[in-house]
C-alpha cells in the first residue's frame, strides 16, 4: 500500500468535493426554490468526479481499471449490478412502512408537495394532460427502476474510478477485504458530510439525532454499498459494472418517495430511518445481502488461492 498516494488521493478528493458541496449547500439555503435546488444538485453531480480527478493525479493515470466492457461470463453480474437494488430497496421501504404505517401513502402527496415547492400544481398539470395520479406514479416508477441505472453510470463512474478503481485496491494490499470495506466505506461516507450537514442531503435538517446520526447512518450505508460494489468489481474486473450498481442504487433511492405521506408530521424526523435505502431501517436488506455476498467473496478467494 502506498500511503503517500492514498493521502494525496483523499486530500485532493475532499478539497474538491467539500468545496463544491459547501458552496452548493449555502447557495441553496439562501436561495430556496428551483434555482437553489438545481445549483445544489449540480454541485453534487460535479463533485462525483472529484475521486476521478484525484485518482488521475495520485495514481498518475487510470490504467488497469477494466475500461473495456466484459460481457462473457459476466451477464449474471450485469443483471445483479443493474437490478439487485430494486428488490432490496422495496423490501427495506416495506419494512419501514410496516413499522411506521402513517408515513405510507398511495395518492402521491409527496410528489405533489415537491412539485408545489417548485411552484407547480401537479394535480392541475395532470388534468391538463389527461392523466390520473396512479398512472403518473407508474410513469415515475418504471423509468427509475429499469432505465435510470444505465443513465446514472455517467456520473457514478466519476466516483467508482476513485473508490473501487484506485482506493480499495490500494487498501486491500495492507488491510485485506474486511479492513478495506470498513476503511474505504468510511472515507467514502465522510466524502458526503458537508452536503449532509449544510445542505440537508438525504435526511433534511430535522431528523432524529441530527446531524450526528445522519453522518453515522450514511457512513454505514457507504460501507455496505462499498462491499457490494467492490465484490462486483473484483469478480468482473470491469469498472463499469461497479458504476452500474452505484447508478442503480442512486436511481432506486428515489422510488420510495412515491409512497411517502407528505402530510405525516413525523416524516421529517424519521427520514434517517427510511424509507429511502440509506435509512437505518430501510437498509437492513442491503446489510444482510452485503454480509452474504461479502462472506461468499472471501470464501471464494480462499478457494481460488
Amino acid at each position: 500500500m502506498d500511503k503517500k498516494k492514498i493521502t494525496m488521493f483523499v486530500v485532493i478528493t475532499y478539497v474538491i468535493a467539500w468545496t463544491l458541496q459547501i458552496v452548493g449547500s449555502v447557495y441553496m439555503v439562501n436561495n430556496p426554490g428551483t434555482t437553489g435546488t438545481l445549483v445544489f444538485r449540480g454541485s453534487l453531480a460535479v463533485c462525483m468526479f472529484a475521486p476521478f480527478v484525484a485518482a488521475l493525479i495520485a495514481n498518475k493515470g487510470l490504467r488497469g481499471m477494466g475500461w473495456k466492457p466484459k460481457f462473457k461470463g459476466n451477464i449474471g453480474w450485469l443483471f445483479l449490478a443493474a437490478y439487485v437494488a430494486l428488490p432490496l430497496t422495496a423490501l427495506g421501504a416495506a419494512l419501514f412502512f410496516v413499522i411506521f404505517p402513517n408515513t405510507f401513502d398511495m395518492t402521491g402527496t409527496m410528489l405533489a408537495a415537491k412539485a408545489q415547492a417548485q411552484g407547480v400544481n401537479l394535480e392541475e398539470v395532470l388534468k391538463q394532460v389527461g392523466m390520473d395520479m396512479k398512472t403518473y406514479l407508474i410513469v415515475q416508477l418504471v423509468p427509475a427502476a429499469f432505465i435510470a441505472p444505465f443513465i446514472n453510470i455517467i456520473t457514478a463512474i466519476g466516483e467508482e474510478v476513485g473508490w473501487r478503481g484506485f482506493l480499495y485496491p490500494e487498501l486491500n494490499k495492507s488491510f485485506g477485504k474486511i479492513g478495506t470495506w470498513l476503511i474505504g466505506g468510511t472515507i467514502w461516507g465522510v466524502f458526503h458530510f458537508p452536503a449532509i450537514i449544510f445542505g440537508g442531503y438525504e435526511y433534511g435538517f430535522d431528523y432524529l439525532g441530527a446531524p450526528v446520526l445522519g453522518l453515522l447512518t450514511f457512513t454505514v450505508c457507504c460501507i455496505v454499498l462499498g462491499i457490494l460494489e467492490e465484490v462486483v468489481y473484483d469478480r468482473t474486473k470491469c469498472i463499469w459494472y461497479a458504476a452500474l450498481l452505484h447508478g442503480s442504487f442512486n436511481a432506486m433511492a428515489t422510488l420510495p418517495q412515491v409512497f411517502m405521506n407528505a402530510n405525516d408530521p413525523d416524516l421529517d424526523k424519521l427520514m434517517v430511518l427510511g424509507p429511502l435505502p440509506n435509512g437505518l431501517i430501510a437498509m437492513i436488506p442491503f446489510i444482510i445481502f452485503a454480509v452474504i455476498l461479502g462472506a461468499w467473496s472471501i470464501k471464494r478467494k480462499k478457494v481460488e488461492a
